[in-house]
């Protein structure tokens, strides 16, 4: 998080050409089902872009706009999050109430990351079976 505005981190790109940001940079909100936030579960869903100028901001945002949302993405990466707690909800009860999804939400976010991970082994024979 940026304390003092008038100074832009080098480390500060534009998500679109990766040119360093200026004190002019633009930032915009958009739908995104594989973004899944560390600590609020309430930002699920929408990730932050940055831009160099408006014209590279509304590329990025018809850019997100055209891929598509998937529920089951977005659960999948909220039953991660969960499962990463120390311990784990050792529980299926457990799990939906520590992602607040309901029991079919949970199967159709598994099935999705099957499938995505069998589509991605087909892509690339290379990767090693998921444990």
């Amino acid at each position: 998080m940026r304390t003092d505005r008038s100074r832009v981190p080098e480390t500060d790109i534009c998500d679109l050409c990766a040119r360093r940001l200026t004190d002019g940079c633009r930032l915009g909100v958009v739908a995104d089902s594989s973004a899944i936030h560390a600590g609020s579960p309430a930002r699920d869903g929408r990730r932050l872009v940055v831009a160099c100028s408006l014209e590279h901001l509304a590329a990025l945002q018809q850019e997100y706009r055209a891929r598509p949302y998937v529920p089951e993405e977005l659960w999948a990466g909220q039953i991660d999050r969960a499962l990463a707690l120390d311990p784990p909800p050792p529980t299926r009860e457990a799990l939906a109430a520590a992602t607040d999804l309901t029991h079919l939400q949970i199967q159709r976010a598994l099935a999705w990351k099957k499938h995505r991970t069998w589509q991605l082994r087909e892509q690339n024979p290379q990767t090693p079976e998921a444990g």
